[in-house]
């Protein structure tokens, strides 16, 4: 079976959309801000945020930056870069409003209602915008402290197994010892089509790995006397 490492980048995904997921309000249904009180709030925004830029996409057959007679606007794209290599954007296209956020070490993701209660969304973009950094330095905190986790975790399977070799290196068992992700199956051979399982992790291998030899011999004794084969199980 194959078992997928588990990484910071899920982990960065989830913080992310945990703090964009409320970002659009959603407004009353068959009432939604029109293009042009987007741009206004637009213009708005443009005040107190001069990196902010709208780009506006048109329909019609006019060429260049003015509009010509006919054209309509088909969609409003409001950017805010928050460095080198993150920005979020308000789009609203075909009477449906988005937000799209990338950043570095994760995949794009957008979020998306049918209708749009203007005022608080912008709110919310401006706040976001406004607390990035913030937010930034809490993910790095939150990125340390993975590594660590990650380092710990890795040497205490590393324990596990050296501890498992050891033991059954003395017991003169066949054994084989499986990674299943969350936790290591211990298959021992007993003799001829008698085996024992036993589930071992970082948290519990301390206390049951020293048990084991005793408890494996009373199996033992406990099938010799068994006139049948018989399956045993404890959950």
């Amino acid at each position: 079976m194959f078992l997928k490492k588990q990484t910071f980048e899920q982990d960065a995904r989830k913080y992310w959309e945990k703090l964009l997921c409320g970002i659009l309000v959603p407004g009353e249904r068959g009432c939604s801000p029109s293009e042009g009180e987007v741009l206004c709030m637009y213009n708005d925004m443009k005040t107190r945020h001069p990196n902010c830029v709208c780009n506006i996409l048109r329909s019609g057959k006019g060429q260049g930056d003015v509009f010509q007679p006919g054209d309509k606007i088909s969609g409003i794209r409001i950017s805010f870069t928050l460095d080198a290599a993150s920005s979020v954007e308000f789009i609203l296209a075909s009477s449906l409003y988005y937000v799209h956020f990338k950043t570095g070490g994760i995949a794009p993701f957008s979020r998306r209602v049918d209708t749009c209660d203007l005022s608080p969304t912008m709110r919310n973009i401006e706040d976001f915008v406004n607390n990035f950094p913030a937010h930034l330095a809490a993910l790095e905190k939150k990125k340390i402290e993975f590594e660590k986790n990650a380092k710990l975790k890795e040497m205490a399977k590393l324990s596990l197994k050296t501890c498992v070799s050891q033991m059954m290196e003395e017991l003169g068992y066949g054994w084989d010892l499986a990674d299943k992700g969350k936790f290591f199956l211990l298959r021992v051979k007993l003799g001829e089509k008698r085996m024992v399982e036993v589930s071992l992790n970082e948290k519990n291998f301390a206390k049951r790995i020293p048990v084991l030899p005793g408890m494996l011999k009373k199996i033992e004794g406990l099938l010799e006397t068994m006139p049948f084969p018989v399956n045993i199980s404890n959950f």
